[in-house]
C-alpha cells in the first residue's frame, strides 16, 4: 500500500512537472515571438505617396501651361487688328477686311484701293491686294492673270487654275487662284521696265459682276506663305461685299 501510494505520489509529479513545463515553453515562445509587420504594404503606401504628389505636379504644370497659352491667346487677340471697312466705285460697294492688312496709296491711278498685306516667316516681299473697275469679259480677263505666271516645270498655267463662280449678297463672283513664278511689272504693266521674276508666289482673286457698277476686280498675291496665311482673311473679305442698289 505504501509503494502504490508513493508511486501515485510520484506519477502526479510528473505530470504536473510536463504540463508546467509546456506552458513555460508556449509562454516564452509568445514572448519571444516578433511582431508581424508589412513593410510591403507600408512600401506601397510610400510608392503611392510618391505618385500622388508627381501627379499633382504634372497637374500643376499642366494647369501652368494652359495658363500661358491662354495668357498668349489674350495677348495675341489684343496685338489683332479690329476688322476695317472701306468702300469703292463712288461708295457704292463696301468691303470689310481683317487680320494685319493696311490701307496704303495706290501704286497706279488705275486703281480705287490698294492693301498691304504684311509678310510672314521668311518672305522676302510683302502681299500686295489691289480693287479696281475694268472692262472686258471675265474669261479674257483670267487669261491675262494666267499670261502673268509661268510653271517651273514648264506646263500651261491654264491647266493649273483654280476657278469657282458663286453668288454673293446677290451679285455673281468668279473666284480664281493661280500659283507658279509671278512675272512682276514693278511699274505697273505700261512702264516699259522688265518684269521681276518672283518665284513661288500665288494669286487669289475675284472678279465681282455688278449691274450698277460694271464689273469690280480683286487681286491678292504675293510668296505663297504669305498668301496662304491670308486665304481666309481674302475669302471673309470677299463674301462681306455689299452693293447698292
Amino acid at each position: 500500500m505504501k509503494t502504490y501510494t508513493t508511486r501515485f505520489i510520484l506519477a502526479l509529479g510528473l505530470v504536473f512537472a510536463l504540463t508546467f513545463g509546456i506552458s513555460s515553453i508556449q509562454a516564452q515562445e509568445t514572448e519571444t515571438k516578433p511582431a508581424k509587420t508589412t513593410p510591403a504594404k507600408t512600401q506601397e503606401k510610400k510608392e503611392h505617396d510618391h505618385k500622388g504628389e508627381h501627379k499633382d505636379e504634372h497637374k500643376g504644370d499642366h494647369d501652368h501651361k494652359a495658363e500661358k497659352k491662354a495668357d498668349h491667346k489674350d495677348e495675341a487677340e489684343k496685338k489683332a487688328p479690329a476688322p476695317f471697312t472701306f468702300k469703292v466705285a463712288k461708295e457704292n460697294i463696301q468691303f470689310t477686311a481683317s487680320g494685319t492688312w493696311q490701307q496704303v496709296p495706290p501704286r497706279s491711278r488705275m486703281l480705287e484701293k490698294e492693301l498691304k498685306i504684311v509678310r510672314v516667316g521668311k518672305d522676302s516681299q510683302d502681299g500686295r491686294l489691289t480693287i479696281m473697275g475694268a472692262g472686258g469679259t471675265i474669261e479674257a480677263n483670267i487669261v491675262r492673270w494666267q499670261g502673268q505666271f509661268q510653271q517651273p516645270d514648264g506646263s500651261d498655267t491654264a491647266e493649273k487654275t483654280k476657278t469657282e463662280k458663286k453668288v454673293i449678297a446677290g451679285q455673281t463672283v468668279n473666284l480664281v487662284d493661280i500659283t507658279g513664278t509671278y512675272m512682276d511689272s514693278a511699274g505697273g504693266p505700261f512702264s516699259g521696265k522688265p518684269k521681276v521674276e518672283r518665284a513661288g508666289y500665288r494669286m487669289l482673286a475675284a472678279i465681282i459682276q455688278t449691274e450698277s457698277n460694271g464689273n469690280y476686280f480683286v487681286k491678292l498675291y504675293g510668296p505663297k506663305a504669305t498668301i496662304d496665311k491670308n486665304e481666309e482673311h481674302f475669302k471673309s473679305m470677299i463674301n462681306s461685299v455689299k452693293v447698292a442698289k
